[in-house]
């Protein structure tokens, strides 16, 4: 886990958002998600026409941002990194459920598989961004809303990183973060339905050495 990390999860989390027009609520996106956006209009121009593309589009930038702090030749820090994409992921597919995508896999199949950006070469590495999404192949069949249990964790995690990475940070902010992360580590560790899956169980180890990492 680093601050840029945490940074980027938190900005590209405001690029998607709910309007109300009338009496009906739309989703719109930052122009920067653009450029990720899967589909053509008829100037062919790219464009996301549904809040699937625009998560897929996310994650894509997700993962282009660290291209240049990161080291993706990497295969433990890899692995880390997706796991972090998919809990955001999760969160945010469970926070408004589309038809037809139940587990991950579903998502990946319908926005990802085939999505051409997603093969482009990382810069200064042999992978793509696929590859990298690949590594965590084992989460694919998860539940999102399974998966999407750990975000709440992640995101108190994350909080004292952003903190602790101010030039002037709170120390009562993290305390109370840290705080509500010890206490949703307690209860999914408690969970035998995640301590008895080996996947669930390295996701939460993962945030827990990241959490033993601030100490």
């Amino acid at each position: 886990m680093s601050y840029e990390v945490c940074n980027t999860i938190n900005t590209i989390d405001g690029f998607i958002w709910e309007k109300l027009e009338g009496a009906v609520y739309v989703v719109e996106h930052n122009e920067m998600l653009k450029a990720y956006c899967p589909s053509k209009n008829k100037l062919g121009k790219n464009v996301c026409l549904s809040y699937g593309e625009m998560i897929s589009s996310s994650v894509l930038l997700f993962l282009k941002w660290l291209e240049t702090r990161y080291n993706y030749e990497d295969d433990l820090k890899n692995d880390k990194l997706a796991e972090y994409a998919i809990l955001w992921l999760s969160y945010k597919l469970n926070k408004d459920p589309q038809d037809g995508i139940i587990t991950l896999n579903d998502f990946y199949t319908k926005h990802i598989e085939n999505n051409v950006k997603y093969n482009d070469k990382i810069t200064n590495s042999s992978k793509t961004y696929k590859d990298i999404i690949n590594k965590k192949q084992n989460l694919m069949n998860m539940n999102i809303n399974d998966i999407s249990q750990f975000y709440d964790a992640f995101k108190s995690l994350c909080s004292m990183y952003n903190e602790l990475g101010d030039e002037n940070p709170n120390c009562g902010k993290c305390s109370q973060k840290a705080d509500e992360f010890v206490n949703k580590y307690d209860e999914l560790n408690e969970d035998s339905n995640i301590t008895g899956n080996n996947s669930y169980k390295k996701i939460l180890t993962t945030l827990f050495d990241d959490y033993g990492n601030l100490k």
